[in-house]
C-alpha cells in the first residue's frame, strides 16, 4: 500500500502553473448552445469556457449524444471525449519539465468572474461514464478538479477526483503548506488522500454520479457522495488564504512520460459526461436531497475506502505520506 501511495502522490501533488493573465477561450454561440443542452446545469449553464491549454479540437475529439444507456438501464444525454495520445496541446502541458509527452487535456472551466469567492457554500454535480478499458498505469487521469486562486492567479491545486495508477483517488489540501517557492510563486500544501474502494461501487462501465458540497471558507467543509452514498466528509479550512476557487471538468492526463519511460503504451481514453453543474442548493442538481444531507454528521467521515493518508509535498521531491489508519477499529476521525 505504501508503494502505491508514493506513486500516486508523485503524480498528483504538483501545484498548477501560476498565471494571472487570461487563460481561456470563449465558446462560440453553437458550442454554448450544445453544452447547455447536453451537459451543463444550474449556475454552470452558459457560464463555462475552454481552457487555453486544451489539445486542438480535431474531428472526433468530442461529440454530443442524445441517449446513452448503461447495463443497469440508466440513460443520459451528454458529451463524449475520445482523447488520443497523439493529441498534442500546449507546450506547458506536453513539454512540461522539458520532456515531451507529459500531459494533455480538454477541460471546460469557469472564467475568473464565475469562480466562487471565499466564504461561499456551493454544490457541484458531475456525471461521468468511463469505459471499462480505460486504465492509467504509472500516470494520472483527472475527471474533474478545482484550482485555488490568489487574486487572479492559480497558485495551487484544489480538490480533485482522479484515476491514478489505476486507483480512484479523492484528494484535497489541508490548510498547511510546507514551502512557498519564490521562483514560480507556488504553494506546496499537505494533502489528504482518500483511496476509494472501487469494488464497493463500480466506478467504470456505467453512469456514475458525484455530488460535492463545499464551504469555501476558513471554517469550511468538503463532502463527497458517489451515487448517492457519502464517501468522504471533512471539516476544516478549505481556503488557506485563497480568494476564490475555480471548477473544471474534462479529461486531463498527466505524467504520461512516466508510463512511456517504462515502456507502457498510452491508449485512447473514452470519457463521457452528463449533468455537470454548480448551484447554491442540492435541490438544483439532485432529486432526493433529504436523503443526501441526512447522511452528514457534525464529525468527519470516510466510508468504503482502502486507506486515508496525510501527505507532505516538497518542490521537486517525492511526497512523504503517512497512512492514518482508517481501517483500524473505533477510529473517530479518519483525518487524524
Amino acid at each position: 500500500m505504501n508503494k502505491i501511495l508514493s506513486i500516486l502522490l508523485i503524480l498528483l501533488l504538483v501545484p498548477s502553473i501560476s498565471y494571472a493573465n487570461k487563460w481561456h477561450t470563449k465558446m462560440k454561440k453553437k458550442e454554448k448552445k450544445d453544452f447547455a443542452h447536453y451537459v451543463l446545469k444550474a449556475q454552470s449553464d452558459n457560464k463555462m469556457v475552454f481552457t487555453l491549454r486544451n489539445v486542438p479540437n480535431r474531428p472526433g475529439l468530442y461529440k454530443f449524444f442524445d441517449n446513452l444507456e448503461d447495463h443497469m438501464g440508466v440513460a443520459e444525454k451528454g458529451i463524449e471525449f475520445n482523447l488520443s495520445y497523439s493529441d498534442i496541446g500546449h507546450k506547458g502541458d506536453w513539454n512540461r519539465w522539458g520532456k515531451p509527452g507529459h500531459a494533455q487535456r480538454f477541460q471546460i472551466m469557469e472564467p475568473y468572474k464565475e469562480t466562487t469567492k471565499n466564504g461561499k457554500t456551493k454544490w457541484y454535480r458531475v456525471g461521468y461514464y468511463l469505459s471499462k478499458d480505460v486504465y492509467t498505469p504509472k500516470h494520472n487521469l483527472s475527471l474533474f478538479d478545482f484550482k485555488m486562486l490568489y487574486g487572479k492567479g492559480e497558485k495551487t491545486v484544489g480538490p480533485s477526483f482522479n484515476i491514478s495508477n489505476n486507483n480512484f483517488i479523492w484528494i484535497f489540501n489541508t490548510p498547511n503548506y510546507i514551502e512557498k517557492n519564490d521562483v514560480d510563486d507556488l504553494y506546496y500544501f499537505d494533502a489528504y488522500v482518500v483511496h476509494l474502494d472501487h469494488y464497493y461501487t463500480d466506478l467504470r462501465g456505467k453512469w456514475v454520479n458525484i455530488l460535492v458540497n463545499a464551504k469555501w471558507a476558513k471554517d469550511g467543509f468538503l463532502h463527497l457522495w458517489i451515487d448517492g452514498k457519502l464517501r468522504s466528509s471533512y471539516f476544516g479550512d478549505m481556503m488557506a488564504g485563497a480568494s476564490s476557487v475555480r471548477f473544471k471538468f474534462g479529461p486531463y492526463r498527466n505524467h504520461m512520460d512516466d508510463a512511456t519511460d517504462a515502456g507502457l503504451k498510452i491508449n485512447d481514453a473514452v470519457i463521457r459526461y452528463s449533468n455537470v453543474g454548480k448551484a447554491d442548493s442540492c435541490d438544483a442538481l439532485w432529486s432526493g436531497c433529504d436523503e443526501i444531507v441526512g447522511q452528514l454528521k457534525k464529525i468527519p467521515q470516510v466510508h468504503e475506502a482502502v486507506s486515508v493518508s496525510l501527505c507532505k509535498q516538497f518542490p521537486n521531491k517525492p511526497a512523504q505520506c503517512n497512512n492514518l489508519g482508517y481501517k483500524k477499529n473505533n477510529i473517530k476521525n479518519p483525518f487524524k
